[in-house]
Parts: C-alpha cells; sequence; structure tokens
C-alpha cells in the first residue's frame, strides 16, 4: 500500500509539471527535433489495451479489471488532441467444484460441492490528455459502470456409506442475481515506443454500488438406505445493498495499440 501511495504521489506531481509547463514559453527546439513526426495518436483512431500488470509482480499475464475485479479489454477512440473515449467490457465466469472423502466412525462420507455465477459489466469513460512529446501522452480519465450481477447457484451432494448400503443427501441452493453502478477517477501516461504501439501506467480509485440477492431457494433432497425419498423446499426473500470505495493495489501496467482510420 506504501509503495501504490507513493507511486500514485509521483504520477500526480508529473501531471502537475506538465500541466504547469503548458502556460510556460515554448523552449527553443532545433529544426531537426520540430521535423520529428509525432508517435502519439491521430484523431479518428482507435486502439485496445490490455493490463499486463501480472508480468511483474508474480510472471503471470492479468488481464485489466474493474470495480467488480472482472477481467475486461480497454477500447479507446481518438476523438481529438486532447479527448479520448474509452469503453470496458468485463466478462466474468465464476465456477468452484470440491470433492472430500472421509471415515467417521465406520462410516465413508463423500462430500462433492459446486458454485458458479456470470457477471458482465461495461465501463464507459473518457480521458482529457494533457500535452506531453512527440512520445509521452498524460490523461485523466473518469469511467462509469453499469454491471449485472448473476445469479448464484450452489449445490452439494453428501453420500455416507455403512454396512447396510449407501444413503445420499443432496442439496441446491439458487439465488437471484442483482447490478452494480459506479465510478472511478484515475490519473495515467502512455509512452509510445513506436508508432500505434505504447506502454501506460494507470492509477485510480472508485466507487461502486452492489445490490444483489432476492429470491433464494433451497431444495434438499433425502435418499435413506431404505425407505421413502423426502424433500425439502426452503422459500426466502433477501436483498443487500454494499456500498465500496476501491482503489487499485498498485500502478497499473498496460500495453496499448492504435489502428488507423
Amino acid at each position: 500500500m506504501k509503495r501504490s501511495f507513493l507511486l500514485s504521489l509521483i504520477m500526480l506531481s508529473t501531471f502537475l509539471s506538465l500541466r504547469a509547463q503548458e502556460s510556460m514559453p515554448e523552449p527553443t527546439i532545433s529544426v531537426v527535433e520540430q521535423t520529428k513526426p509525432s508517435l502519439l495518436p491521430n484523431a479518428k483512431d482507435w486502439g485496445v489495451t490490455v493490463n499486463v500488470t501480472g508480468l511483474i509482480s508474480n510472471i503471470q499475464l492479468v488481464p485489466r479489471t474493474d470495480l467488480l475485479n472482472n477481467n475486461s479489454i480497454l477500447i479507446r477512440y481518438t476523438q481529438s488532441e486532447r479527448l479520448t473515449y474509452r469503453l470496458g467490457f468485463s466478462p466474468q465466469i465464476f465456477r468452484f467444484n470440491m470433492t472430500t472423502t472421509d471415515s467417521v466412525g465406520k462410516d465413508l462420507v463423500e462430500f462433492d460441492s459446486t458454485a458458479s455465477r456470470s457477471n458482465v459489466a461495461f465501463r464507459p469513460g473518457v480521458e482529457y490528455h494533457f500535452k506531453g512529446s512527440r512520445r509521452l501522452d498524460p490523461y485523466i480519465a473518469l469511467d462509469a459502470e453499469f454491471g449485472v450481477v448473476g445469479g448464484m447457484k450452489i449445490g452439494s451432494v453428501t453420500n455416507t456409506t455403512d454396512t447396510t448400503g449407501t444413503s445420499r443427501v443432496t442439496r441446491t441452493i439458487t439465488e437471484d442475481g442483482g447490478f452494480s453502478v459506479g465510478a472511478k477517477l484515475s490519473v495515467g501516461m502512455n509512452y509510445f515506443v513506436a508508432e500505434r504501439f505504447c506502454v501506460g501506467m494507470e492509477y485510480g480509485l472508485g466507487l461502486t454500488n452492489v445490490v444483489s440477492g432476492g429470491d433464494r431457494q433451497e431444495v434438499i433432497q433425502i435418499e435413506p438406505v431404505s425407505g421413502t425419498n423426502t424433500t425439502l423446499r426452503n422459500l426466502s426473500s433477501a436483498r443487500t445493498s454494499d456500498l465500496y470505495f476501491q482503489f487499485d493495489p498498485m500502478v497499473q501496467i498496460t500495453l496499448g495499440y492504435f489502428f488507423a482510420q
């Protein structure tokens, strides 16, 4: 956290320095330097950005994440020298499975559990770009977030085997999903190592509200070794609304490529 705070201060001070330079007289530049073309994208160019922060932290490729911590691809459209529109699309499929086997006295107990949920989020935003150089492109960004939280399904099967046979208890829980809305403010900069290709840094903080839950159904099916099977149903309803203030755990490192009109 201290490292992230320090890096964010460094980025902020860089922005203030660049902003101050815009109001200062232009320095004298050689004719050769003036003739070098800018590597920054032109108006109506669009690009794709991915997050490669994981390559630095634990040698893994980790795509860009949104406020719900979903993986995301960021699309950028250059409106003008100062203004860029962006859109993050963030699908997520969560699946969990666990199987255990244990002995309880003379009984053998096998337990199998599963859980699944799918989420999707859209993150439209806008960037304002400050004056940099032919390679350096600093900016601030504001994103809105609209997400759909999918319903949760949890299942478990418990088989108990003894000298008389095997009994089974199957439990299934289904719960409605919800939605999320949020906003995020970020500062960042892109450095174009070649025409259309850039390495970027971005750090941000955001506020999001997640509303989830609703109707909840629990079905328990009991199959004894002998006798009649039994089915129990429990219906309930509960909805929660949670407000989160979040910040990036570290400065995000990105790779981007822009395509010409």
